[in-house]
């Protein structure tokens, strides 16, 4: 813990609503030409009571994601990043080289999780916490990222699937118990996203276990075994 910045506040955003710790901050998804102007707008008016270590956490209506084959051929930070922005130019265009991206860390061999986000937001967020104000932006981390490294132990060695709703998006990946085997974030009801993503799957040894995060669970499971979790 930091001397300087002793409180901890995980700063949720998303279109509508600015969540800090138990305050709430309604925004205008329309403010600006971006989704998530409204959102770093809103974040701007908190005011923080202490100096602050601020982790922000950014819907999954801000981020990009895919899961990335691994390669042996990589050396360094500087080829692994290519690498990942490569595979995201692959699937959306020359847009996604100017992308911010990350991956997860993964056993070598395994795929990895990764994720990409509007430089231009993250600049935003720097400048949202200026040197000597009280609040210092400690991280920024995707939602999935966020609710997978909570939920990680309730993730058995046969794997589960990870479904985390939004309003009119649904975020469904499935983890297959040492590495990421597929992710698809849109808008759509998170079941009928799930179940379209269970035919999209290689069919041999797929869970039935479903962490759902962000939506009650369904009185009528089918086949799926649902655990709800706090989102």
């Amino acid at each position: 813990m930091s001397r300087l910045f002793p409180e901890r506040v995980v700063v949720e955003l998303s279109p509508s609503v600015v969540r800090a710790g138990d305050e709430t901050v309604a925004c205008d998804p329309a403010f600006g030409a971006e989704a998530w102007q409204g959102a770093v707008a809103a974040l701007r008016t908190l005011q923080w009571a202490r100096p602050s270590r601020v982790e922000v956490v950014l819907s999954n209506h801000f981020v990009r994601y895919a899961v990335i084959p691994w390669s042996g051929a990589l050396s360094g930070a500087g080829e692994e990043q290519a690498y990942v922005r490569h595979y995201f130019a692959k699937i959306h265009g020359d847009r996604a080289r100017g992308w911010a991206v990350r991956a997860s860390p993964a056993p070598a061999g395994a795929a990895r999780l990764a994720s990409a986000i509007d430089p231009a937001l993250l600049e935003a967020l720097r400048a949202a916490f200026p040197k000597g104000a009280r609040a210092k932006l400690a991280s920024v981390q995707p939602l999935l990222m966020s609710r997978f490294n909570a939920w990680r132990e309730a993730v058995p060695a046969g794997g589960a699937w990870l479904v985390i709703a939004e309003g009119e998006r649904a975020c469904v990946a499935l983890h297959g118990g040492r590495a990421w085997r597929s992710v698809q974030n849109a808008r759509g009801p998170w079941r009928a996203l799930l179940e379209r993503e269970r035919l999209r799957a290689p069919a041999s040894e797929l869970p039935n276990l479903v962490l759902l995060g962000g939506a009650p669970t369904p009185a009528e499971s089918g086949n799926w075994q649902f655990r709800e979790f706090s989102a």
